[in-house]
């Protein structure tokens, strides 16, 4: 029987040859480039996208939706005093930059990109270049690695509150590597810190569509995580959601209630999950987190 909450094929890629050299594989960020319409992206990536999007045809909504969802977050947060955000498994830059989004709200806002991908990370060091806004290249599980990073101290204090960015990342992960992954942000964050996420969900969608895009997903670029809301909020842990609690993307905190009345939300569109919450016991209001700048 196959298992909805995992899929992995054991080392599974495209393989093959184009004008005698190998084909890669495809990629997370460039297949996940190709769906909202980027362009940082290869002709496999493409194939691999045009194979999903005949499973689920909305997937470039849900794309934008999540985009739309981070950038609302940071926003929010930047208008309740956080000024500190740490922007783990950025993905390829797509305008307007989340130090943009930021430092609209509060000038001179610091950024942090982290990605494991070279490609990713010499997009992000051209095209975001400003001061307080630095990249740095690693594995998002290693949180120690990241945050004793010299050069990101360029950029965020570690007495400061920080926002932690994950966005469309937990269903790369593992239960045990998302719970790793909360504990030491947790851990290493100032108190008052908080992370935005989002993730891909299994439960309201069509069985069938649903594994066989996993296993899609899973033969050409990696292993597959989806889960139930249950599921993620026991994740969760101690953390304390923010209102207004997990919902798909769409619906957290629109700029327009037309936004959620309009948003397309159907068997073809599989939107994620979203939230915000704090690394705290206890639920504050968003007003509770700023922190004056040094």
């Amino acid at each position: 029987m196959t298992d909805l909450k995992r899929i992995y094929v054991e080392g599974a890629s495209v393989g093959g040859y184009v004008d005698g050299g190998p084909v890669l594989p495809a990629g997370q960020a460039e297949v996940y480039n190709a769906l909202h319409g980027g362009k940082d992206n290869y002709g496999w990536d493409q194939e691999l996208a045009a194979k999903l999007l005949k499973i689920f045809p909305g997937l470039p909504e849900v794309a934008k939706a999540n985009l739309c969802f981070v950038r609302r977050a940071v926003r929010h947060l930047a208008e309740a005093g956080i000024w500190q955000f740490l922007d783990l498994g950025s993905g390829y830059p797509t305008e307007p930059h989340l130090h943009q989004v930021a430092g609209d709200v509060l000038p001179g806002a610091r950024v942090a990109y982290v990605d494991q991908n070279t490609t990713v990370c010499c997009h992000l060091r051209a095209l975001c270049r400003e001061e307080g806004v630095v990249t740095v290249q690693h594995d998002l599980r290693n949180v120690d690695a990241v945050l004793d990073d010299p050069l990101l101290a360029e950029a965020i204090k570690p007495d400061v509150p920080t926002a932690a960015i994950m966005g469309a990342v937990w269903h790369f992960l593992s239960d045990a590597e998302v719970i790793e992954l909360i504990g030491r942000l947790r851990a290493r964050l100032a108190p008052g810190s908080l992370m935005v996420f989002s993730l891909a969900r299994r439960d309201g969608l069509p069985k069938q569509k649903t594994v066989e895009a996993m296993e899609v997903y899973a033969e050409h670029v990696s292993p597959v995580w989806l889960r139930t809301k249950p599921e993620i909020i026991q994740l969760l842990g101690g953390c304390a959601l923010l209102p207004p609690g997990l919902v798909k993307t769409y619906a957290w905190c629109p700029d327009d209630p037309d936004d959620v009345t309009l948003a397309i939300d159907d068997a073809d569109t599989p939107h994620l999950y979203a939230g915000v919450a704090g690394f705290l016991p206890d639920r504050r209001s968003r007003t509770g987190y700023g922190a004056e700048r040094r």
